[in-house]
């Protein structure tokens, strides 16, 4: 399917001194390959309002949306919870495409047995597939008990809500605080005085009723010291973007903090630059992309006022803008989020490294458990060719790249090692192509017949790329393995659990060349489909396979879906292969 997607070409148009840099921009290859990941969204949950985000997310060129509002896991006898629902609509509508966070009821708080429920939450939520927990600003400005007293973010009854979440790798997502102007006079003077207006409730500046900011920021830094094996996002930048050395002390202080970036490039926008790149650079590996973009009865974009009704083509805009201030050194220049205040703001153009850590390479890695298995795209071709490991065939130039660049025991990616690889299919065979990047090889020199099974001294002891096939879903105990090393070195066995079959035979044919020159080395293969499934596939058909790679100079075991341990045999993390035209 051909996606529009908004890029660095012509979106806006450049009024007075606001000229915008020309095409092409660093992140341009990952919108179109959908790759970008933004950790911060609230999408209600109706069909038409998951449609019409899900347009607006290919448009924008993004691949998976995190909902924070999928809603509590609690709910009456023989009735669906909110979180449930909204899983069941997302999978229907748009799968792959949102990961849920759930949110925690507080009803009961007063009860003596609530801090066990609300560990009870957290273990049901994990059952349910949520990806984390979503606490919104209400700890310590809102929520109050039975006395009336407010409900304070470092409450211990909370402590085992914390710690349950680091326990089964649910991160945690909370706001708390805004703002300073949220706490400065409520009058036409304060700068934020669009935003407050149209936000009564927004308004924290009578201390009879609410804390201090730095009281509320205190808190949480508490909650975060208390709970070092759980992570932490800290929303909003930390929830303090006008502070940028407190921010950076914080991500000092505490290896389990991150920051997201919803709703606060206005502000950022208006410190140095340099000085916000440096401090991006510094902590590029705890920044996520995040936007707050909102979907209900009316599109919000960070953040809106009562009049407003954005479109979607603003939507867009408001997404390029995004773009705009991470990829340009534009000066000046109007930003994403009027109601937030009447400033122009400066892009800061992060180094490619760093950038990519910040839109995908980070977000993948903290949620690592609960994002949608990986797709391989197999392109259908209508005619068969011999492999000879130079990719020269015209077909190849139509075939999906996919990317291998994780490790498969905890997602973090090593882009340095990315493996672009390729499927095609013909009504004969499956045709795979990696293109391995490498600084030095590791295998066994001249290649000798037969198949080297016994470690250590076996084919996978050495570099090598491998796919697993596991073509019925319903028996993932039964799938077959292959294998392919630099010097032109293969095996391919079959298994049924516990037992592997090493004398049975595919009839693949394979070729691997060595580019010393260009550093890289090339596997072209094909698989009889008949040696992998009885029934040959179709358009649309579906099989759950898992790529791999070795690379024993850079320590390197990277698979296309993370199985999260270290067994390559973990079939219920294998991701897909779909057949296509």
């Amino acid at each position: 399917m051909s996606l529009a997607v908004i890029t660095g070409i012509g979106a806006i148009a450049a009024t007075g001194a606001d000229v915008e840099s020309p095409p092409p921009w660093t992140g341009d290859t990952w919108r179109r390959e959908h790759r970008i990941i933004d950790l911060h969204q609230h999408i209600n949950a109706t069909e038409e309002h998951v449609r019409r985000a899900l347009g607006i997310l290919d448009r924008a060129g993004l691949g998976v949306a995190v909902n924070l509002s999928g809603g509590t896991v609690t709910a009456k006898p023989e009735q669906r919870s909110a979180f449930e629902q909204w899983r069941e609509l997302s999978e229907r509508v748009a799968p792959g495409r949102f990961v849920a966070y759930f949110n925690l009821d507080y009803t009961g708080w007063d009860d003596p047995g609530f801090a066990e429920g609300a560990v009870r939450q957290v273990e049901t939520a994990h059952r349910l597939g949520a990806a984390g927990l979503k606490e919104y600003k209400r700890l310590g400005l809102f929520l109050r008990d039975g006395k009336g007293e407010l409900i304070r973010i470092d409450d211990p009854r909370l402590d085992g809500v914390w710690r349950r979440c680091g326990e089964l790798g649910m991160p945690v997502s909370i706001h708390v605080a805004d703002p300073r102007a949220f706490w400065l006079p409520y009058s036409a003077q304060n700068e934020r005085w669009k935003e407050l207006k149209d936000h009564r409730s927004w308004w924290f500046g009578d201390p009879k009723q609410f804390p201090p900011r730095e009281e509320l920021l205190a808190a949480l830094n508490r909650v975060i010291a208390r709970h070092p094996q759980t992570s932490f996002v800290a929303v909003h930048f930390a929830n303090n973007a006008e502070d940028l050395d407190w921010v950076d002390r914080q991500l000092e202080q505490h290896p389990n903090l991150n920051a997201d970036l919803a709703a606060r490039m206005p502000e950022l926008g208006r410190h140095d630059p340099e000085r916000v790149r440096r401090l991006f650079v510094k902590h590029a590996d705890r920044i996520l992309f995040a936007t707050d973009f909102q979907v209900y009865d009316r599109l919000i974009l960070g953040s809106s006022g009562d009049g407003e009704r954005p479109t979607d083509d603003d939507a867009a805009t408001f997404f390029h803008k995004e773009w705009r201030w991470l990829e340009t050194h534009d000066r000046d220049w109007p930003h994403m989020t009027p109601i937030q205040g009447d400033w122009t703001i400066r892009s800061v153009r992060l180094p490619e490294d760093v950038l990519r850590k910040i839109y995908f390479d980070n977000a993948r890695r903290l949620l690592a458990r609960s994002l949608p298995l990986t797709v391989l795209e197999a392109r259908q071709i209508t005619r068969d060719f011999a492999p000879d490991g130079r990719l020269e065939e015209p077909e190849w130039q139509g075939a999906v790249p996919f990317h291998l660049e994780q490790e498969s025991r905890d997602g973090r990616a090593r882009p340095e090692l990315s493996t672009p690889v390729r499927a095609l299919w013909s009504d004969r065979f499956l045709y795979l192509a990696y293109e391995c990047p490498f600084t030095e090889l590791t295998d066994y020199g001249e290649a000798q017949p037969g198949e080297r099974i016994q470690p250590p001294s076996a084919l996978w002891d050495r570099d090598v790329v491998e796919l697993f096939v596991a073509p019925d879903p319903a028996r993932l105990d039964r799938y077959t393995e292959y294998e392919w090393a630099p010097n032109n070195e293969a095996l391919d066995l079959r298994i049924q659990k516990p037992d592997s079959d090493f004398a049975w035979s595919s009839g693949m044919e394979w070729k691997v060349r060595v580019d010393r020159d260009r550093r890289l080395w090339i596997c072209e293969a094909r698989i009889p489909l008949s040696a992998l499934d009885e029934r040959p596939p179709v358009e649309g058909t579906r099989w759950r396979v898992n790529l791999y790679r070795i690379d024993r100079a850079h320590r390197a075991f990277l698979a296309s879906n993370p199985t999260l341990n270290g067994s390559f045999h973990t079939t219920d993390r294998f991701g897909w292969l779909v057949f296509r035209r």
